[in-house]
C-alpha cells in the first residue's frame, strides 16, 4: 500500500504544487469569484468584483456575493405564516397529519418534543417540581461555592504561620510565688523561657559588675528595666547564643547559667562572662501584669 501510493506523494509535491501552497496563507478565508479554489496570486490577496445590486437589496455586506447563488426555488417550499388558511400547499410530504400542531423551528419537531421539551407536569406536581428544581439549583450552587473556596484557599495560606504559631506568639504565665535562687520554665513560640528569681546577693552582684568585665556589655537595668519590685526575676531564654544548647541554672562560676556543652558561664542577670558563647541570654519580649503574672509578646 505505500509504495502505490508513494508516486502520488511525489505527484503531489512537484514544484507546482509546492508553489501554490506558498501562496495559500493559513488560517485565511480568501474570496474567489464563484467560490472557486484559490489557484493563483489574485485569488489570495485581492478581492473579487463587487455587485452593486446585491448592495442594494441586502446591504454593504453583501458586495461579494454572487447574484447566481441567490436564485433559489421556493415554489415547493412553505413561506412561513403566508400560506391560506386550510391550505396545506408544500406540506405533502411532511410526517405531520395536524396542520395546527405544526411549528417551524431550528429543531425538527418531533426531535424536539421527544428529546428538549420537557413534558408538561400536572396541577398538583407543579409545586414538587419547582422545590426539587430550587433544591438541585441551590446543591449545585454550593458544590461550585465548596470548589472555589478549595481552590482559591491554598493560594491564601502560603506565607502563613501556622495556628499552633499564633496561638503560642502571646502568652499570659501565671508564676505563683517564688522563692530566692528559684527557676521556672516557660514554653513560648517553641522556646524554653527561664523566669529566675534573683536573691539579694545576685542583685548585688550584676549592679557591681564593670562594663569592662563584659562580653556583651549590657546593664540589669537595659534588660530587665527599672522598677525594683519586677526586676528581682529574670526573664531570658533559655537558649544558649553559642550553639544553641540548654544551660542550666544556679550553676557556673558566677552563680548564674552555665552551659555544660562547651563551657559557657553567665552571670544572675544572663550575661556571658566567661566561655566561648558571644552574646548575652536573650531577653524575650515582656511585661509583668502583677508580682505573679507575666506577659510574654507584644
Amino acid at each position: 500500500m505505500l509504495r502505490a501510493a508513494r508516486p502520488s506523494l511525489i505527484r503531489a509535491t512537484r514544484p507546482a504544487a509546492m508553489s501554490l501552497m506558498m501562496k495559500q496563507m493559513e488560517m485565511g478565508q480568501p474570496l474567489t469569484e464563484g467560490d472557486k479554489p484559490v489557484s493563483s496570486f489574485k485569488d489570495e490577496f485581492l478581492r473579487p468584483k463587487t455587485h452593486s445590486d446585491m448592495v442594494a437589496k441586502y446591504g454593504r455586506y453583501a458586495k461579494y456575493s454572487n447574484p447566481a447563488f441567490c436564485k433559489v426555488d421556493t415554489t415547493n417550499e412553505v413561506v412561513l405564516n403566508t400560506y391560506p388558511e386550510g391550505t396545506n400547499a408544500g406540506l405533502t410530504n411532511n410526517v405531520w397529519k395536524n396542520m395546527d400542531d405544526y411549528h417551524a423551528g431550528f429543531y425538527d419537531e418531533e426531535f424536539f418534543r421527544k428529546n428538549i421539551l420537557k413534558p408538561r407536569v400536572s396541577e398538583d406536581q407543579e409545586d414538587r417540581v419547582r422545590v426539587t428544581d430550587y433544591a438541585l439549583n441551590t446543591a449545585l450552587l454550593g458544590f461550585g461555592v465548596f470548589c472555589i473556596r478549595y481552590a482559591i484557599a491554598p493560594f491564601w495560606w502560603i506565607g502563613q504561620p501556622r495556628m499552633t504559631l499564633v496561638a503560642e506568639s502571646n502568652i499570659e504565665a501565671e508564676i505563683g510565688e517564688m522563692s530566692d535562687k528559684e527557676c521556672k520554665t516557660i514554653v513560648w513560640r517553641g522556646k524554653p523561657v527561664y523566669v529566675y528569681r534573683r536573691s539579694a546577693f545576685q542583685m548585688q552582684q550584676v549592679d557591681e559588675t564593670p562594663m569592662s568585665a563584659l562580653k556583651h556589655p549590657e546593664t540589669d537595668h537595659q534588660r530587665f528595666g527599672t522598677d525594683e519590685t519586677f526586676r528581682k526575676t529574670a526573664v531570658v531564654i533559655a537558649i544558649c547564643t553559642h550553639l544553641g544548647c540548654i544551660p542550666l541554672a544556679n550553676e557556673g562560676i558566677f552563680n548564674g547559667f552555665f552551659c555544660p556543652c562547651h563551657g559557657s558561664h553567665y552571670d544572675a542577670s544572663g550575661r556571658i562572662r566567661q566561655g566561648p558563647a558571644p552574646l548575652n541570654l536573650e531577653v524575650p519580649p515582656h511585661r509583668w501584669l502583677d508580682e505573679q503574672t507575666v506577659f510574654l509578646g507584644k
